[in-house]
C-alpha cells in the first residue's frame, strides 16, 4: 500500500512540474495569463452540466458493485474471490475501448462545434467498427481460455470455476459494452450525457431488482446473475444507440460552417 502511495504521488508531481514547463516558453501554444483566469459562471455551468451525469455513472457502477457483491455473499469467498479477479480481467480488456472513447468525444466534439454533421457521424460509426471488432476479439479469448486467465492469479479450483463461468458467460455482452462506450462518448462529444446516464440507470435496475428477487427462490445459481447483466447490456446498447439516433436527428441539423 505504501509503495502504491508513494508511486502515485510521484506520478502526479512528475507530471505537474511537466506542465507547468510546458507553459513556461514563450513560443508556447498556451501559456498561463492571470487575465484569462477570470470565473466564467457559464462555462462552469455549462461543464457541470455535461460532466455530471457522466460521473454519476461511475457511482452507478459503484452500486452495481454493491448489489453483486451483496448477492454473491451466501456463496462464499470462492465466489467473491472468482468475480473480483473475473472483473478485474475485464477491466483490463476494456481499457482499449475506454481509451478508444476518451479519442472519439473530442474529435466528435470539434467537428459537432465546426457543424461538420456528416463527420460526427463518420467518427461514430468509424468507432463502433473498431469496438465492435476489438470486443469481439476479446470474447473469442475468453471463450477460448478463460480458465487460464483466472488461474494466473489463484489455484483454487473452486475459484477457476466462478472465475470460467463469469468470463465466458458475461462475455456475450463485450460487443455490446464496445457500443456503449462508443454511445457514451458521442453524448459527451455533443454536450448531452443524460441519455447516457439514462441508459446506465435502466441497465442497473434490469440487473438488481431480478437478480434480489431469483436470489430468495430456491436453487438459485449465480449464472442466473451473469446472464442477467448480459441482458441488462443489451438493452443498454439498444437504448444509447435510439438515444442517440435522436441527438443526432435533434442536434446535427445544422447548416454546414462557411468556408474561406
Amino acid at each position: 500500500v505504501t509503495g502504491a502511495a508513494l508511486a502515485t504521488f510521484v506520478a502526479v508531481a512528475v507530471g505537474t512540474v511537466w506542465l507547468l514547463l510546458y507553459f513556461q516558453p514563450k513560443d508556447a501554444y498556451l501559456k498561463f495569463m492571470v487575465a484569462d483566469w477570470k470565473p466564467r459562471l457559464d462555462l462552469w455551468a455549462t461543464m457541470l452540466k455535461i460532466g455530471m451525469p457522466a460521473g454519476a455513472e461511475f457511482a452507478l457502477m459503484a452500486v452495481y458493485l454493491v448489489v453483486v457483491y451483496t448477492i454473491i455473499r451466501p456463496f462464499g469467498s470462492a465466489a467473491q474471490a472468482g468475480f473480483g479477479i473475473g472483473l478485474r480481467i475485464i477491466q483490463a480488456m476494456f481499457m482499449p475501448v475506454v481509451a478508444l472513447g476518451f479519442a472519439v468525444a473530442p474529435v466528435a466534439g470539434q467537428n459537432f462545434g465546426a457543424r461538420q454533421p456528416h463527420r460526427v457521424r463518420d467518427t461514430f460509426k468509424s468507432a463502433v467498427v473498431l469496438a465492435a471488432v476489438g470486443m469481439g476479439v476479446l470474447a473469442l479469448l475468453c471463450h477460448i481460455a478463460p480458465a487460464a486467465m483466472i488461474r494466473v492469479f489463484s489455484g483454487d479450483p473452486q475459484v477457476v470455476a466462478v472465475g470460467d463461468e463469469y468470463l465466458r458467460i458475461v462475455s456475450w455482452n463485450f460487443v455490446a459494452s464496445g457500443i456503449v462506450f462508443v454511445s457514451s462518448s458521442m453524448f459527451q462529444a455533443i454536450g448531452n450525457t443524460v441519455p447516457s446516464l439514462l441508459s446506465s440507470f435502466v441497465r442497473i435496475v434490469v440487473v438488481a431488482l431480478p437478480a434480489f428477487w431469483l436470489s430468495r427462490l430456491p436453487g438459485f445459481e449465480l449464472r442466473w446473475m451473469w446472464y442477467l447483466s448480459v441482458v441488462a447490456v443489451t438493452l443498454q446498447m439498444v437504448m444509447s444507440l435510439l438515444l442517440l439516433q435522436r441527438e443526432f436527428r435533434l442536434r446535427l441539423e445544422l447548416e454546414p460552417a462557411p468556408v474561406g
